[in-house]
């Protein structure tokens, strides 16, 4: 099957990701959320995203105007998604908000059409059950920046069919990213591993070892990791680290996935990261 036209649904920092790579890689591509703002606010993210691209000569002005051409935006799911090849939801990481939009996608793409999510951690399976085509349901885990990160994670339930993986890893490689194939199970294996770096920063600095920028610092020197796990925590969304931790731990019982109380304390308060302009550097840093 050949992907021509892309749906992706959610037109935040990764859904916007997701439409942007598409669109520059050639596909028609449409960016659907609820409101015409959110929409808008996602293109504007997008043009700023490859704009910085031109300025450092990795792309040409025509290229990027060439993208933005190929970008529709609709707050029409059924709409949006009818003539699609290949739709992506992208949107908050709670199955109860994931489900219905695979309903509806099911009733309006085509019958060919293959159904992704980039979920982090919600069991495919589960949002296949919500259709009547679980063989063509599959995660495509992208990461954060999705523009720059070269690594998705694709997720193939029990059900998902030899040819929809096939197809989507195909169209994945397409993006200019590289794959690997993981089984549906809880946390996949990014989350599996980041979010008990996370979990563990969090306990370490409950129980007063370092502060902030020297936990982040002695991580960064020591395993030549581009940011801290503290950079990161505020970078993902520490509610996201939370939904996480709660999800694996809900399906598994393993108390290392248990969240830390510091991170349900910065939830509640508010402290949710740079979406929100306050997380672990302005409550803990030294110098604020």
């Amino acid at each position: 099957m050949r992907i021509r036209k892309v749906c992706v649904i959610g037109s935040g920092t990764m859904g916007g990701g997701i439409a942007q790579v598409c669109a520059r890689a050639g596909y028609e591509t449409t960016m659907v959320d609820m409101k015409q703002e959110y929409v808008d606010r996602g293109m504007k993210m997008i043009s700023t995203s490859l704009a910085r691209f031109v300025e450092k000569g990795k792309m040409k002005q025509e290229e990027m105007d060439a993208a933005m051409g190929r970008l529709r935006t609709s707050i029409d799911v059924r709409d949006a998604s009818r003539d699609s090849d290949f739709a992506i939801e992208a949107v908050f990481e709670r199955a109860d908000v994931k489900r219905p939009i695979f309903s509806e996608l099911d009733g309006s793409c085509p019958e060919h059409a293959i159904l992704a999510s980039n979920t982090s951690g919600i069991p495919i399976s589960l949002l296949a059950s919500a259709t009547g085509r679980p063989d063509k349901v599959i995660g495509t885990h992208f990461m954060n920046p999705v523009p720059l990160m070269k690594g998705v994670e694709i997720v193939r339930s029990l059900l998902t069919s030899d040819e929809t993986l096939d197809v989507s890893v195909e169209f994945v490689q397409s993006l200019g990213k590289e794959t690997v194939v993981v089984k549906d199970a809880p946390g996949f294996v990014t989350n599996r591993i980041v979010t008990l770096v996370m979990n563990e920063a969090a306990r370490l600095l409950e129980e007063d070892l370092a502060s902030v920028e020297d936990i982040d610092k002695i991580e960064k020197l020591s395993h030549n990791w581009p940011m801290g796990p503290f950079e990161l925590a505020d970078l993902v969304g520490i509610d996201v680290v939370v939904d996480l931790l709660e999800g694996i731990y809900q399906q598994t019982g393993w108390e290392r996935y248990k969240p830390a109380p510091l991170l349900k304390r910065m939830v509640e308060i508010g402290y949710t990261g740079r979406k929100a302009g306050k997380g672990f550097y302005q409550l803990f840093a030294k110098e604020k």
